[in-house]
């Protein structure tokens, strides 16, 4: 017995419990799409910040030199800044061939430049030392970390080992890093972290207005990493983004709860002839979208979160090892804000419905004919396109065209998926594009200059003669020669150390050769390009499924709910073979003109995000052609694919039973 009107929402929900899945399908659905994205982008935002650090070999946002002891104060004691260090560089230490920049740091400096360390650890003691790995032989001999070894007439203990960077062995000047404690007013250069919840522009036009620009060095590809609000084109492209989703998020629960409550109108109907209010009838439909709102929404976080779980396993699967790249990452605040939009959402798609339910006439509500309007005749000048070649196309025709409220509702999910994969994947192909992708192209293991001072003639002779030489080397696969570079691949990269002393011993002896490992910063590169390429993807991935089993949940909605209007179909005589043909057809039809339709906005949607990072890299925009195709035929095979279980269920009704149902 019902004491309250307020308990029909509770009765709707038990009463229906096909529909009432599905509508919950949908706002899980949603709020895993939210939350889904704004947590990927944080993680991707952090392991982006992770790999550029790595890359650079420091953390420091801002260096500073030829400073005073006023600069130096004023950069200390700024609230805004994090952490402040000094580095110096000393005498070039000539050992062999090569010479030892030496470089000093404070410890707070140290920490910026761990990043630079491939094993051990940074210097915490004047007489501890890290030296590029290229150098080690030529400091001495077999030098491990622990070793102790004499350089420019001191003694110091090997604790951490440098990664190699290309401009240091061109120049084959090495670099070694050690501790110092005090440093003189002016001295090397200031470090400076500033603090993430500051704001970047402001603490660099401070800093700047205290000294001549010349003398500041900003890290602007770690800042943009970090505050993607500092520049305007990240931001704008950001904004997109977001907005593309949060849309899209609205959408999606507005499709599953319209197509639900604008079905029921008959009900709302028949409690409006029997008194009900219109605010009763408002109550009625927020209570049950609140009812299904507090149990999706966990649940759609916790699918979130699921998923990108199984990305992070995949990721730890496929990259490559010592990266130590993570971003699987709970941001709270982002979740907060994810099931507060999909709330608001909620609550505003069923308004709509139950504010429209309370305004029009009962008996207009109880006949059922809200959303079905008389076809008014027109003329058709086109015999071919007047009449169809079959009775289910005719008919499925007539069914989209009859009730242009469901079938705007159910093409909108198929619109809003193809939106979202195909501006997705124009930003990676835009990604891809880019200079930074592009400079992240590995070279050769090991590279040979050779300088010579022979005539032109001889050149190609020396050159045939070293080729044959490094082709005799255990450990050397390939080798590619071009102006007395080359380039060298090895069959094992972690002998590189003793693969180049072995060159140097022998090739050493009789040319005058520099040689460059690139071991170090192809890994790092492999990373960056990795993690880039694993983002990328598994976003579209998660992208595209959501977007797939929207598209589904909505279609089979908009069938189920049909299912007394189909069976009065084959009451009249319709066979089972021509339902199904229907039924598919207008599937089909959703299908086709939910994906040309989105295949539109998409392209227009790319083209405007191309105009937001075409300040961040110079990459040219072309008609997504691949993306279009595969949405398109995707729409046609999920919108099929969506109709094969509601169709099975409907051969199961009892066609008697299904007319008599109210």
């Amino acid at each position: 017995m019902i004491s309250n009107y307020k308990q029909l929402s509770s009765r709707y929900l038990k009463g229906n419990i096909k529909r009432t899945v599905l509508t919950f399908v949908g706002i899980v659905l949603s709020v895993a799409l939210i939350s889904t994205v704004g947590l990927f982008m944080k993680g991707s935002q952090l392991s982006q910040i992770e790999n550029t650090k790595k890359m650079d070999g420091v953390s420091f946002h801002v260096s500073i030199s030829n400073y005073d002891e006023t600069i130096l104060n004023k950069i200390k004691y700024n609230p805004q800044i994090a952490s402040v260090g000094l580095m110096s560089q000393g005498d070039a230490v000539p050992v062999e061939e090569i010479s030892v920049q030496m470089n000093y740091a404070d410890h707070p400096a140290m920490a910026f430049l761990t990043y630079s360390l491939v094993e051990g650890k940074v210097p915490s003691k004047a007489n501890e030392a890290a030296v590029d790995s290229w150098a080690l032989p030529y400091v001495q001999e077999d030098l491990q970390i622990g070793d102790s070894f004499e350089l420019g007439g001191k003694t110091y203990k090997l604790v951490g080992i440098l990664n190699n960077r290309e401009f240091a062995q061109k120049n084959k000047e090495a670099r070694l890093l050690t501790y110092k404690q005090d440093f003189g007013i002016g001295e090397g250069r200031i470090l400076v972290e500033i603090n993430e919840k500051a704001n970047f522009n402001k603490v660099i036009d401070d800093i700047k207005s205290l000294t001549d620009s010349k003398n500041i060095d900003i890290n602007q590809q770690l800042i943009d990493v970090m505050k993607p609000g500092s520049n305007n084109s990240i931001l704008a492209m950001v904004v997109i983004v977001v907005s593309i989703v949060v849309v899209a998020t609205a959408v999606v629960i507005y499709n599953a709860f319209q197509i639900s409550v604008v079905e029921r109108m008959k009900q709302f109907g028949l409690l409006r002839s029997i008194g009900a209010t219109r605010k009763q009838i408002r109550q009625i439909v927020m209570r049950e979208a609140a009812v299904m709102a507090v149990i999706a929404i966990p649940i759609g976080i916790i699918c979130s979160l699921l998923a990108l779980a199984a990305l992070q396993f995949l990721f730890d699967l496929l990259e490559v090892s010592g990266s130590g790249v993570s971003f699987f990452h709970i941001d709270w605040q982002i979740l907060l804000i994810s099931s507060v939009v999909t709330l608001v959402a909620v609550f505003a798609s069923s308004y709509y419905p139950a504010l429209r339910a309370g305004r029009i006439s009962p008996l207009l509500a109880i006949s059922s004919r809200l959303s079905i309007k008389k076809e008014s005749i027109k003329k058709q000048k086109n015999t071919v396109l007047k009449k169809p070649r079959s009775f289910p196309l005719s008919l499925a025709l007539k069914n989209v065209k009859r009730n242009k409220n469901r079938y705007t509702i159910t093409i909108l999910s198929i619109i809003i998926s193809s939106v979202l994969f195909i501006t997705f994947t124009s930003i990676m192909d835009m990604a891809f594009s880019s200079k930074y992708v592009k400079d992240l192209s590995t070279k050769s293991d090991i590279t040979i200059i050779l300088k010579s001072d022979n005539q032109d003639s001889s050149v190609k002779e020396v050159n045939q003669q070293v080729m044959k030489l490094l082709q005799t080397f255990e450990n050397v696969s390939k080798v590619h020669v071009q102006d007395s570079h080359f380039e060298l691949e090895l069959k094992d990269t972690a002998q590189s150390n003793t693969t180049v002393q072995d060159i140097q011993q022998t090739l050493g002896t009789q040319h005058s050769i520099t040689i460059v490992n690139h071991i170090d910063e192809n890994k790092a590169k492999k990373q960056s390009e990795l993690v880039i390429k694993v983002l990328v993807y598994s976003f579209i991935a998660v992208v595209s499924l959501i977007g797939s089993l929207n598209i589904i949940n909505t279609i089979t909605i908009s069938i189920i709910i049909r299912r007394k209007e189909l069976a009065a179909l084959k009451s009249i005589g319709m066979s089972q073979r021509d339902l199904k043909k229907m039924i598919i057809y207008e599937a089909l039809i959703y299908g086709v003109s939910g994906s040309l339709h989105g295949i539109f906005f998409g392209c227009i949607l790319s083209y405007i995000m191309y105009l937001a990072v075409s300040g961040i890299s110079n990459v040219e925009w072309s008609i997504p052609y691949v993306a279009c195709i595969i949405t398109f035929v995707a729409a046609l095979f999920i919108s099929y694919a969506a109709v094969l279980l509601p169709l099975r269920k409907i051969q199961k009704d009892n066609t008697i039973d299904m007319i008599r149902e109210q």
